[in-house]
């Protein structure tokens, strides 16, 4: 049987309650302001590059391809 008296621990609970309302601001400054499009449009493009670049780095290894070849490729895949 459980102890009635013993407090139980939300921390985890309050933690992710406060990280889901910090994101959700975030997500709702992104989507309903006109700086917010601004700061899509360069995170978009950012994304991109991050993706074609580890794309990149993932074919050149895994193909043994020159890094030309490979950037060409993970272009197309990324696109």
């Amino acid at each position: 049987m459980k102890n009635p008296f013993k407090k139980s621990d939300h921390t985890v609970l309050i933690a992710g309650i406060a990280i889901a309302s910090v994101a959700a601001g975030a997500l709702a400054y992104l989507f309903l302001s006109e700086s917010g499009n601004e700061t899509r449009k360069s995170l978009k493009k950012k994304i991109k590059e991050i993706a074609k670049d580890a794309a990149t780095d993932i074919i050149q290894k895994k193909a043994k391809l020159s890094k030309k070849t490979s950037e060409a490729v993970a272009d197309e895949a990324v696109k």
